[in-house]
């Protein structure tokens, strides 16, 4: 890690002390080569009205994506009181949204419009078929046409309790899909388009 690196790394791990979220949210976003590349896809969207992260942690994903809408969904309410914090400082005129939620329990307000929604780094601890009916529910009421769903499965790797693959969570006749892989753990990137 270079200084630049350390620095950032500190400034998290202050910021954990104060706001109590857990340590690996520390992990600045340079070091995480997924996030980049999904940054990248999103930054080259045409329809960029509203972008929604489900387990955004401190929002590094959401701060560097150019959307006019931005949705911080996550469990943990100590997380998101960092990532607003750390959003006053972003100088982006985009408007934001701070909300805990739990994909399990809660559901989206139907009215609720995005195009483009984010749930990776944590969905492989609930099996295929609860993930499927929760992604059925948010892609039928809140995804606008041509809206992209993105998200992560991990093959072969039994320190996940569940290794999903695309088919599992998403119906794939009804996307156009584009993976990504070369990621640590087995991890391949899932961007899935509406037709």
């Amino acid at each position: 890690m270079n200084i630049l690196l350390y620095i950032k790394k500190l400034h998290r791990i202050i910021l954990m002390l104060f706001f109590r979220f857990d340590y690996w949210h520390t992990s600045p976003v340079d070091n995480r080569k997924y996030a980049i590349d999904i940054i990248s896809v999103l930054n080259h969207r045409v329809s960029r009205g509203g972008l929604m992260e489900i387990g955004c942690g401190l929002g590094d994903i959401l701060i560097k994506s150019n959307y006019e809408r931005k949705y911080f969904y996550d469990i943990s309410k100590e997380v998101l009181n960092a990532a607003a914090f750390m959003q006053k400082f972003s100088k982006t005129p985009e408007i934001n949204f701070f909300k805990t939620f739990d994909l399990l329990t809660d559901s989206l307000d139907k009215d609720l419009k995005i195009d483009a929604i984010v749930l990776v780094n944590w969905i492989h601890c609930i099996e295929s078929e609860l993930l499927k009916s929760r992604f059925s529910a948010i892609i039928k009421e809140n995804l606008n046409k041509k809206g992209m769903l993105i998200f992560d499965v991990i093959k072969d790797n039994p320190n996940y309790k569940f290794n999903h693959t695309v088919g599992d969570l998403i119906d794939l006749q009804k996307f156009n899909i584009t993976t990504l892989d070369g990621y640590p753990f087995g991890r391949k990137l899932v961007f899935a388009e509406l037709k």
